[in-house]
């Protein structure tokens, strides 16, 4: 076996990368929900496709492992266990379009007052002014960032965004290094797309929250370690945050007991923001299976120093 798949009996994306290595390497599918399985021998693995968490748990059983792909973006569950030497792929270049749909759907129903009205028992023809000329800041620069911010463009909603060191990026009129607090200066959205990294931790904080406009709206879909949840609480409960729609979260599933699930203004969305779609893997992998098999590093991958 020169390949494992970890997967659920029902999902599809093996099958088509079991086809994009059909005849070049020998592949296994196993049950993601399991265990390394004692008949099987898997010290002949070069590749382990699969899930951050269900690869953490194979990687013992797995000592010649040489490549990692994973079908997350996030790979946080998995870098305390990558053996020195294995090259780990995050998902990378292709959640653009549904974080953009996630993001602006939410944003547009919110200042459309599209789940207010949906209830509605009486006439109210009170209009809203909807998003044109909006200001909208974007934590994490990356192909999701950048793609949320042409998005937000054909609105007509100016992005700024925020980066490791300032870089200008196209389709921001400005960036800003991290932790240049003037970022979140007026802005009327504030959009995380962030690892987690230390660096990321609790960027959303009391500080960051008042400085940003007036009934504005905080949208986290990158790590729940970005948002310091207490202070998030208190900017809403005040009244100069006006919602937040929360997709991510430091512990997951998020416990029933979290004040998020009682806020009226707290909209938890249980990390669905980004739905690997069945193509991606194998969309995502194919450049860099060429490169594994003809004895070259695969591209874009996770960097130890930088945490992503």
């Amino acid at each position: 076996m020169d390949v494992l798949l970890l997967a659920h009996p029902n999902d599809q994306w093996p099958h088509r990368v079991e086809r994009l290595i059909s005849g070049r390497l020998a592949v296994h599918i196993a049950d993601v929900q399991t265990h390394p399985e004692p008949h099987i021998d898997c010290t002949d693995v070069r590749l382990i496709v699969g899930s951050p968490s269900s690869i953490a748990r194979w990687i013992p059983a797995c000592p010649n492992v040489e490549w990692i792909q994973s079908t997350w973006a996030g790979v946080d569950a998995l870098v305390d266990t990558l053996p020195d030497g294995v090259v780990l792929t995050p998902l990378k270049h292709v959640f653009g379009q549904s974080m953009s749909e996630f993001v602006l759907g939410w944003i547009l129903a919110l200042e459309r007052r599209v789940i207010e009205r949906a209830g509605a028992t009486h006439w109210d023809d009170r209009p809203e002014l909807g998003v044109l000329g909006k200001k909208m800041g974007i934590l994490g620069t990356g192909s999701i960032g950048s793609a949320v911010a042409n998005a937000a463009h054909q609105f007509g909603i100016e992005c700024r965004g925020m980066n490791s060191n300032g870089r200008p990026i196209p389709g921001f009129t400005h960036c800003f290094k991290s932790n240049d607090m003037a970022f979140f200066d007026g802005l009327d959205y504030l959009v995380s797309v962030l690892p987690k990294t230390s660096a990321t931790d609790n960027i959303i904080n009391s500080d960051s929250l008042k400085r940003l406009a007036p009934n504005s709206l905080v949208v986290n879909i990158g790590r729940g370690n970005a948002v310091d949840d207490g202070a998030l609480l208190h900017a809403i409960r005040q009244g100069y945050v006006r919602a937040a729609v929360l997709d991510v979260f430091r512990e997951e599933p998020l416990p029933q007991s979290d004040p998020y699930w009682h806020e009226p203004n707290v909209f938890v969305t249980s990390h669905t923001s980004a739905p690997t779609s069945e193509r991606l893997v194998s969309e995502a992998m194919a450049k860099n299976l060429e490169r594994f098999l003809a004895g070259q590093q695969p591209l874009g991958a996770f960097e130890q120093h930088k945490g992503y």
